[in-house]
């Protein structure tokens, strides 16, 4: 679910990196493993959720080139209309995650076999809500309105989806991980650079 805005956006996770060296590492490795972090993990791919690209079409965007702010905006925007549709959560906070709605789901669209992968998955969005709860101040942005918006959305998926998408990484099971060198160094990054998800859930 996460693309082009996850760059931008892990600052705002628990930062655990003290060393200088391991620092200037990070930031040169930092565009090239959040880019791969799509693909990397075969149960977060976004090709997996066709709800995204119907979400999307309903927000009638205009035809150029979008900033950060905007970036951010339309994709809080459309991963709160795919939670909604995909009935994860209701239409009005307080949001709450539907445990037994998203293993429905998970049951139909993740990868054989299912026994591991929706079990990852259904503990993985568990993970992240108590994460979410905790942390949420560090994946807040106080972004100015865009204009081609006209409801206000609401940030809770888009910081589940963040959370989710780091987590895989840090943890994807082996037969569902890309084997390859650019893979293991985009798992290295989330694990040496990016804080860890698990051990900071309260």
């Amino acid at each position: 679910m996460i693309g082009k805005y996850l760059n931008g956006l892990l600052m705002l996770t628990l930062c655990c990196v003290s060393n200088a060296d391991l620092v200037k590492q990070c930031a040169e490795q930092q565009k090239l493993a959040t880019h791969l972090a799509q693909s990397c993990c075969e149960l977060t791919r976004p090709s997996l959720d066709k709800g995204n690209a119907e979400c999307r079409s309903s927000l009638n965007l205009p035809k150029r080139k979008f900033n950060f702010a905007e970036r951010y905006t339309i994709n809080m925007c459309i991963e709160e209309c795919n939670y909604i549709a995909s009935g994860y959560i209701d239409i009005d906070p307080p949001y709450r995650l539907d445990p037994v709605r998203i293993e429905e789901n998970l049951q139909i669209i993740m990868p054989e076999p299912k026994t591991k992968s929706v079990k990852f998955m259904t503990e993985t969005y568990s993970k992240c809500e108590k994460f979410r709860q905790h942390h949420a101040s560090r994946f807040t942005l106080h972004l100015p309105d865009v204009e081609f918006i006209e409801q206000p959305c609401n940030p809770f998926a888009l910081q589940i989806t963040i959370c989710m998408r780091i987590f895989a990484m840090q943890n994807c099971p082996r037969e569902f991980f890309v084997n390859s060198k650019e893979c293991n160094m985009t798992k290295n990054y989330f694990l040496n650079c990016v804080g860890d998800i698990g051990s900071n859930l309260s």
